[in-house]
């Protein structure tokens, strides 16, 4: 059997990425409260270029994200090597770009949740586009699944 490992990615890594791999391993399977999305571990934590396992899904894959900045044909190169270079021949990388799902003003969202005072509206913001984006994420894995597992 072909063991699936599924990337998914975006610019940051922080948002929609994890997004997608929490619904994709059901640990998100509707809306959640505002408080258990921040629990998130991978919410909003830019870590460019670092592999975060997020869970297995039913079928026994792994569920991965990353953050590349502009950089994704690179890193996508570098680890199709490794996996051939360490001979895992047997696994099979699936990367899935959820950029489209990413709000527009990520880069200032990320920069004004650091100052205080404006920490809560930026969640609001960010929570509001969740619950707004949810069905066409879920929709997007959905297809995912049926079309490459």
């Amino acid at each position: 059997m072909v063991k699936l490992k599924v990337i998914y990615y975006s610019y940051y890594g922080c948002y929609s990425s994890v997004i997608a791999a929490y619904i994709h391993t059901k640990v998100i399977r509707d809306k959640v409260d505002k408080d258990v999305f921040f629990s998130i571990p991978e919410i909003l934590k830019t870590d460019y270029g670092e592999l975060k396992y997020i869970g297995i899904d039913e079928s026994y894959h792994e569920i991965y994200t990353i953050g590349m900045k502009n950089f994704s044909d690179n890193i996508k190169k570098t680890l199709e090597g490794l996996r051939k270079i360490f001979n895992m021949e047997y696994d099979k990388l699936i990367f899935v770009d959820t950029n489209k799902f990413e709000p527009k003003c990520m880069k200032l969202f990320l920069y004004l949740r650091k100052i205080s005072i404006f920490r809560n509206l930026v969640e609001c913001i960010l929570y509001y586009l969740f619950i707004k984006k949810l069905d066409g994420i879920k929709n997007f894995v959905l297809d995912l699944k049926l079309n490459y597992m």
